[in-house]
């Protein structure tokens, strides 16, 4: 715009920036401010991992639900991430990537400053079809996707049960 704004979404939760206290979203908690920034294509995963940590007292810089992503996308999340003094550790949730070239150039540059862990939906065709239809974006080969991951230094996980453990593992400020 004309302005210099920015939009986040269709289709998401909003953002949250726990250490200022900013509750963008329609959740019903404020999550606990912390040091993990949270990058979610889904609102519903996003609102599960906050809530998820209230019981563990984890807290995050960042909660980002970007939706369908048809402004901001995640490439320029990253970067944006990568110099923000709140942020030490980032976890993405990923459905689809539409610009590839700045998807990488992003994670790449993320994964160098700081840990960077992602669980990517649609491995199996059901989860593909369900990743489609939240993004418009197709997801692509899973052997390209690991490929691309650790090139750039980026740690995937495969289920959304390591996702949260990863989270409770880079929330207690020990990393391996």
């Amino acid at each position: 715009s004309a302005h210099g704004l920015r939009i986040i979404g269709p289709n998401c939760l909003g953002i949250m920036r726990p250490p200022i206290g900013l509750n963008a979203t329609f959740a019903r908690r404020m999550a606990l401010p912390g040091s993990i920034a949270l990058v979610s294509q889904s609102g519903a995963v996003a609102a599960a991992l906050v809530d998820g940590a209230q019981s563990s007292e984890i807290g995050f810089s960042n909660v980002i639900s970007m939706g369908a992503g048809i402004d901001l996308d995640i490439g320029e999340i990253l970067d944006y991430l990568i110099h923000d003094p709140h942020t030490r550790s980032i976890l993405v949730y990923l459905e689809g990537v539409r610009n590839a070239r700045r998807f990488i150039s992003g994670l790449r540059a993320a994964a160098r400053a700081k840990p960077v862990i992602v669980l990517k939906a649609g491995r199996h065709l059901s989860g593909s079809r369900a990743a489609m239809s939240h993004t418009g974006a197709p997801v692509g080969d899973d052997a390209a996707f690991d490929a691309v991951l650790r090139r750039c230094g980026a740690v995937r996980v495969r289920t959304y049960a390591e996702l949260l453990s990863a989270e409770q593992l880079i929330g207690a400020g020990r990393l391996p």
